[in-house]
């Protein structure tokens, strides 16, 4: 499984995430079902960066986890 990190910007009303690439670009990617990640936290330390770990090897590509 291939697997790259983005850093957590948002996430949709949907409930996507929203990350931001190394480049700067900004893209929604779906969770896998099961993962619970809520705007609630997103915003529960905003000092704090948050990960998703995303598996690139499906199509589309999926969020496996929240760091």
């Amino acid at each position: 499984m291939a697997e790259i990190k983005q850093l957590i910007v948002g996430i949709t009303r949907e409930g996507d995430i929203i990350v931001k690439s190394g480049r700067g670009k900004m893209y929604s990617v779906k969770k896998i079902p099961g993962l619970k990640f809520t705007c609630e936290d997103l915003f529960q330390d905003v000092e704090k960066e948050l990960y998703a770990t995303i598996d690139t090897d499906v199509q589309p590509w999926e969020c496996i986890a929240i760091e």
